[in-house]
């Protein structure tokens, strides 16, 4: 009995909290990995049958700790809305900085059609960004990370695992590669 009592006191040490990087149920890509990625293709997130999508994200810019990139999604009735953000990297994942959500500047365009190249995009006030930032904070958890892994049932697609507070949302969210060279890709209202 004091020898069971004596491992479980332990246990707290020998198991730490799940993080994005040791809770795993298949392998993840190395950052190296999704880097590649990031610089050939615009991740699509919930592909239809003719890869137009839900959200879509173009990394633009890649540094030691961080790297940038645009995301473009559609409500219906509305301009598309397109956002800049800086995201960290924690070993091979990729975090939300809590206090600035990691927001930089947003635009808007009207059509459903995301240019990789940016064009016809009306830039939103700065001085919407506070205020967005809270609104975004107000429903992000304080650690907010996520990180990729090959799609095993679609060949040549990827799967997003999202890390909130260090648990794994049950849904992973499936991602679509499309080509920079297709130059734009379609987006679905929501």
């Amino acid at each position: 009995m004091l020898r069971a009592l004596a491992v479980l006191a332990l246990l707290p040490f020998a198991i730490p909290l799940a993080t994005p990087v040791q809770a795993q149920s298949q392998p993840y890509l190395t950052r190296a990995e999704v880097e590649a990625h990031m610089r050939a293709a615009v991740f699509c997130y919930y592909p239809d049958d003719r890869f137009s999508c839900s959200w879509a994200e173009l990394y633009t810019e890649f540094h030691a700790e961080s790297t940038i990139l645009y995301t473009a999604e559609v409500s219906y009735d509305f301009p598309m809305s397109v956002s800049e953000y800086q995201l960290d990297w924690q070993g091979d994942a990729l975090c939300i900085p809590y206090e600035t959500q990691g927001l930089r500047s947003m635009w808007e365009a009207y059509g459903y059609r995301f240019p990789f190249d940016l064009a016809g995009l009306t830039p939103l006030s700065s001085e919407l960004l506070p205020a967005r930032i809270v609104e975004l904070r107000d429903v992000s958890p304080e650690s907010f990370c996520f990180q990729y892994s090959n799609d095993p049932d679609t060949p040549g697609q990827l799967l997003q695992h999202v890390f909130r507070d260090g648990v794994q949302d049950a849904e992973q969210d499936p991602v679509a590669l499309i080509p920079l060279f297709a130059s734009g890709v379609a987006m679905r209202p929501n």
